[in-house]
């Protein structure tokens, strides 16, 4: 005990470096005291005698009787249950499988998370035609969606085709009476160009020599003028409105 203080107090001033009670001036000595004190503590273990061992109480087994040996064979021992091979709900590696263990049918079925587990077969049907319908409802729901998409799309396209048309129309028509309007302007001024200027009326002179006699008739403005009597006024002699072309009052002017 007195070697294991001796080791303790050395190495605490070899780590700190401070002086102990034993009085080491440096490390060196430190280190060379802990050295004794090792040896000291060998020399010290070797001297210490052996512990007495103690001698053992415990009884030999003794064998026992035949009768007690034939009544223990009398009463037979519970048989243990065979631990299943195929437990509900634990994973499984191929789906679709099914297995039959103490008259149970398990299915290899995948779950709602997405795992394979081994379920009965009457649960796994279950599950499987429930996903069938939720899958045939999804299907349906998007054909609708689809189709009413494209519905909408189609009424677009004929709503824009039906305001096109009519826009058209319209244009179709503005283009029209534009054109009949143009036409009219047109007609008007060919006729304005086309038509003879009205000679204004003139006043009779008061001496108009009369070569012909009052009941003269000219058949036209080429007999009249080889006569003499064009132009003829209204009242003279050989005047008459089917030789006055321009209604001016005289006949056979030009």
């Amino acid at each position: 005990m007195f070697a294991l203080f001796f080791v303790v107090t050395a190495l605490y001033s070899l780590l700190s470096g401070r002086r102990s009670w034993l009085g080491l001036p440096h490390r060196k000595g430190a280190g060379g005291a802990i050295g004794g004190g090792v040896v000291a503590l060998i020399i010290g273990a070797m001297l210490v005698p052996p512990a007495a061992v103690e001698t053992s109480t415990i009884q030999p087994l003794v064998a026992l009787p035949a009768t007690t040996t034939s009544s223990a064979s009398a009463s037979p021992s519970p048989t243990p249950s065979p631990t299943p091979k195929y437990v509900l709900l634990e994973e499984c590696f191929s789906g679709g499988q099914a297995v039959t263990e103490l008259s149970v049918s398990y299915v290899c079925t995948l779950d709602d998370k997405g795992v394979l587990v081994w379920m009965t077969e009457k649960d796994s049907k279950v599950l499987v035609a429930q996903r069938a319908d939720d899958k045939k409802r999804a299907d349906e729901k998007i054909v609708a969606e689809k189709a009413a998409a494209d519905k909408a799309v189609s009424d677009k396209v004929a709503a824009d085709q039906l305001v096109a048309e009519q826009a058209a129309q319209q244009q179709a028509a503005a283009a029209q009476a534009a054109q009949v309007e143009a036409d009219r302007v047109a007609a008007e001024q060919a006729a304005q160009q086309q038509a003879p200027a009205i000679q204004p009326l003139v006043q009779v002179p008061a001496e108009v020599p009369v070569e012909a006699p009052a009941a003269a008739y000219y058949p036209n403005c080429d007999a009249a003028k080889a006569a003499g009597a064009a132009p003829m006024y209204v009242g003279h002699p050989g005047y008459r409105p089917g030789l006055d072309r321009d209604k001016d009052g005289i006949a056979c002017d030009k």
